[in-house]
Order: C-alpha cells, then structure tokens, then sequence
C-alpha cells in the first residue's frame, strides 16, 4: 500500500510538472535580449548571454528523480535568483549573473512574456495572449479540435501549453533574422574554460535542492544535489552550442527540428492529460500549421516587444544596482 501511495505521488508530481512550469521567451530570445543589455564585449559577453538562458537549465528534467525537483527548481531559479548573484566573486561570474538575473519572473524578461506585455495587452503576457490566440485559430482544424475542443479544463490546459510553447518557437525563428550573429554565439559558450554558471547554480541552490529533496521519495545528500546540477547544466549547454547551429541554418533546419522535438515529446505529455496520441503524420502536420500559425500572428510584433523588453530589463538591472 505504501509502495502504491509513492507512485501515485510520483506520478501526480509528474502531470504537474508538464503544466506548471511554463516556459516563457525561448532559448535565443533570452540571450539576444542580454547580447543587447550590455554590449560587453568577448567572454564577458558570452558570459552574460549564457547566463540569461541558464535560469531555464531544469525545465527539461522529465525523468526520475529530476521531475520531482524541476518545480521547485524553476522557482529558485525564477524567483530565488538573487542567491546566484551573492554567489558571484569574480567579474566573470558577475556577468554570468547578470545575464541570469535578466531573466527572472519578478521584474526581468519573463514579466512581459508571463505577466505584462510592454507594447499588446496590457496586463497579460506576450507569449499567453499568443498563445490564446494561437489556440482559437488551430481550433479551426478538424484534427486539432478533435484533439483539444472539449470543453473542459484540463482539456484546454493542455491546448494553451502547446499553444504557448509553439509561439516560444515561432518566436525564435523570427528573431534569428534580426541578430544572424547570435547562433555563433551560443556555439563558442563551450568553449569557455570555466563553467561559471554551473558554479553559481551550485553554490546558490545545491543545499537548498537537498534539503527540498527530503519531503520526496529520493532525499539528496548535498554532493548528490550538486552533481544532479551539475549534469543538468552540462546537457543544458551542449543543447545550446547545437541550438547555436540551427540558428546560423535555414528557417527549414530550426522548423524541422523543432518539429522533431514536440513530436518526441507529445506522446507523453497527452497521455498526462489522458489525451490519445494522433498518427505521427497527424502530429507533423499539426505541430507545422501551428509553428506557421504563430509565425504568422507573432511577425509584425515580436521584435517590438522584445526591443521593449530590452529597455524595459536594462532599467530594472540599474535600479536593483546590478553591475
């Protein structure tokens, strides 16, 4: 009976772990708006550019034991983040927090696309009034609506998450042509001499994550939480260095793979929400219409918000004193 009780927890923490942590602005948004913060020039610049992508290093963690501690590391790294910036010694280590501490969910680039849009609705997120949008025109598709046009809560749950993380990457896709630069970028944070992010990260949440880790099935002694950081943060990065490739490529290549991974991704997630999983050939399209769908609603005002976002987070960095 205990045995069953652990599973069923396991498997509660795990359904809501896919709809809790929402992502917000994509990989390479996140870091072209810290290309655009500062302007430093070399490491220091990669440093910061890295580091405003980092805050999102666990959001991938969908195996035992990780998913039982992604969403208690999503809210130390979103709204916890200041541990990171008492952590930092060095000026190498300053600028990789800074770049961290743009990111975060109380007053840097995820507000607006979580909370407050600077430029479309006031009072919503960029990315959610997409996102719903996006949702109200892929409803309009007989594979789509047979999929999410129940009404019923979870149901639309599940539709607005996709929908929400199909605009996160139509959104890229449109930003790579404003910064052809960038992709080359994230490919030369591999070879930085020193994980100075993963230090940080370690230094601000590795006791914290094993004393979390005690109130589930798989406590963590210290050295065991930090390791976990630390392999998280690794394949965290070597995703970017390959996601810097694709965005020096052809709009096709990023769809393309990007297509690839909500289709590897989307037999689990429906059956979380107890939603049968349509034909692979089913999958690509819909996935497709939607990346095109978004692409659409999002071309003539992405950048716009983005550039706000920029302001928007330069400011806040020089009213919490951040150097």
């Amino acid at each position: 009976m205990k045995r069953l009780g652990w599973s069923l927890m396991i498997g509660a923490v795990i359904w809501m772990s896919f709809s809790a942590t929402a992502f917000s602005w994509e990989k390479g948004t996140h870091a072209y708006i810290a290309d655009l913060l500062r302007k430093k020039a070399g490491a220091q610049n990669l440093e910061e550019v890295y580091g405003a992508m980092a805050p999102d290093t666990f959001n991938y963690l969908f195996a035992l034991p990780g998913v039982l501690y992604r969403d208690w590391l999503y809210q130390q790294t979103h709204f916890e983040f200041m541990k990171v910036q008492n952590a930092a010694k060095t000026g190498s280590e300053k600028s990789a927090a800074a770049g961290f501490l743009s990111h975060n969910n109380v007053w840097g680039a995820d507000t607006t696309a979580h909370t407050s849009s600077l430029t479309y609705v006031p009072g919503e997120g960029y990315i959610i009034t997409k996102a719903k949008i996006l949702n109200s025109i892929l409803l309009q598709d007989p594979g789509y609506a047979a999929l999410f046009g129940a009404d019923d809560p979870t149901v639309q749950a599940a539709a607005l998450e996709i929908c929400h993380n199909l605009v996160e990457a139509a959104g890229d896709v449109i930003m790579k042509h404003y910064d052809p630069d960038l992709g080359r970028k994230l490919m030369e944070i591999v070879g930085r001499p020193r994980p100075n992010v993963q230090s940080l990260m370690v230094a601000a949440y590795a006791k914290d994550l094993s004393l979390f880790s005690t109130t589930t099935p798989f406590p963590l002694s210290v050295k065991d939480a930090s390791g976990l950081i630390v392999q998280a943060e690794t394949e965290f990065r070597q995703g970017a260095v390959g996601y810097g490739y694709l965005l020096l490529g052809d709009d096709a290549t990023l769809i393309a793979n990007i297509v690839d991974q909500f289709r590897s991704l989307a037999g689990a997630f429906l059956a979380l929400y107890g939603l049968p999983a349509p034909s692979d050939e089913m999958l690509t399209a819909l996935i497709n219409g939607g990346i095109s769908a978004a692409m659409q609603i999002c071309a003539a005002d992405y950048m716009t918000e983005v550039n706000a976002t920029v302001d928007f987070v330069a400011a806040q960095l020089k009213s919490h004193h951040i150097k």
